[in-house]
């Protein structure tokens, strides 16, 4: 990376820290020690995440400017910025140090435990260390504090962390993705999330009805959120769960939503949301690992099935399995191509044998449907007459798999076509 282009990405991290951590001090309103909210948290991890570790020095100074600036604005002292810096980002660094040991990943299960993980090291860490010396230094009760400021710390690597890791792998979707029912009702579903999260939280469009009513609202923007995760994706989901926790965490910080409660009990409001958007958070990064993840074996098999479909179409074989108990046949490989036939055409035994030559329609009957005497079988050379009229060669490669009281359960077998001149050359000696 050129040197300009690291510069500005420094800069665009530090500036990340910097509008985060006034977001958070906005929502949080006047605190003493620690606030319930901690947005830069989820910057700080997903930037040591996402960069090498010779790169993790200048994240740090850069984040470290953009607290002591972010101090310098708000008026707060010099020296309690410096602590709190080397607290937050140092604690980050040491806890995705400890996750790249494990075998880190920005995708998947892996991300997800790599995550929680992290997350959880993080914000326990620093809130040990922050909490002791706020305890020591002004007297304030050590387990409420560092129950706030791990809460805060957790839930702004939650949300803020999936977001960052996830579109900064972002490559424009080609033609083929997503479609276009999928995009519809994702938008759908999406517009719903917005319309009822403002309603919900907002508090302006609802009548009065029982707080317990108005709390059991809150299922429905998470209902529509795993809604668009399914259906755009988990790039997508996690920015729904970003907006959504914008619409919270304002409206509750205000006073309005179903968290709301007395100004003396507002940070106990913030906590109650937090909590709320954590679930969200973790909600959709399991649906979209199990979507991956099932994606990722549809692919695979898909992948696997083409390279069969290659291999037999090159080799001019055919793969089947047979039923003998209701003679269905199911072929793998281009029937159509090979042999002239549709799949249709050739889904019953009764099917094939009547395209079977008559001198060999015995002994094909009888290789297929005969008991399993417990001795190898040898290739079978029959005629086809495909197209009628004209006679294809094939060798069948097949045998009997047996259920557990020694009867046939399948014949599974390949046919593979010879050459005319090939036949011939076989027939004459």
């Amino acid at each position: 990376m050129k040197p300009g282009n690291r510069a500005a990405e420094l800069l665009l991290w530090a500036a990340l820290y910097f509008c985060s951590g006034y977001i958070s001090h906005q929502i949080n309103g006047p605190f003493a020690a620690t606030g319930y909210i901690w947005l830069p948290a989820g910057v700080t991890v997903a930037a040591f995440m996402l960069a090498r570790a010779s790169r993790w020095l200048p994240l740090g100074l850069a984040f470290f400017a953009a607290q002591m600036l972010l101090g310098w604005v708000e008026g707060r002292e010099a020296w309690r910025m410096l602590l709190f810096s080397l607290d937050e980002i140092g604690f980050a660094a040491v806890a995705v140090a400890i996750v790249r040991l494990t075998g880190f990943s920005t995708e998947g299960l892996a991300f997800v435990r790599g995550l929680l993980t992290a997350g959880l090291i993080c914000s326990t860490a620093s809130a040990a260390f922050g909490a002791g010396w706020f305890t020591l230094v002004m007297g304030v009760p050590f387990w409420p504090t560092a129950r706030v400021w791990a809460a805060a710390d957790l839930v702004g690597i939650l949300i803020v962390t999936p977001v960052l890791a996830g579109w900064s792998h972002f490559h424009a979707m080609r033609s083929g993705g997503m479609s276009r029912g999928d995009f519809l009702f994702g938008l759908a579903a999406f517009a719903a999330l917005v319309l009822t999260t403002i309603v919900i939280f907002d508090g302006a469009g609802l009548p009065v009805l029982p707080h317990g009513i108005v709390f059991a609202l809150t299922y429905i923007p998470l209902f529509f959120t795993a809604v668009v995760t399914l259906l755009w994706g988990g790039r997508a989901g996690s920015v729904t769960v970003a907006i959504l926790a914008c619409f919270v965490l304002v409206n509750t910080s205000q006073g309005d939503g179903p968290f709301a409660e007395s100004a003396a009990h507002h940070g106990r409001s913030l906590l109650e949301a937090q909590i709320y958007l954590a679930v969200t958070a973790l909600l959709t990064l399991l649906i979209n690992t199990l979507k991956t993840s099932r994606e990722q074996l549809h692919e695979q098999a898909a992948s696997r099935q083409n390279d069969m479909e290659l291999a037999l179409a090159a080799s001019a074989q055919l793969i089947y399995r047979l039923d003998p108990h209701s003679g269905k046949l199911r072929w793998s490989g281009n029937l159509q191509r090979t042999l002239g036939v549709a799949q249709a055409a050739f889904a019953d035994l009764d099917q094939v044998l009547a395209s079977v030559h008559p001198d060999d329609r015995a002994r094909v009957r009888s290789r297929w449907l005969r008991e399993s005497d417990g001795e190898a079988r040898g290739d079978l050379r029959f005629r086809l007459q495909l197209p009628p009229g004209s006679t294809t060669t094939v060798v069948d490669m097949s045998g009997p798999l047996l259920d557990a009281d020694e009867s046939v359960a399948v014949i599974a077998g390949a046919w593979r076509l010879q050459e005319a001149a090939q036949a011939e050359g076989r027939n004459a000696a």
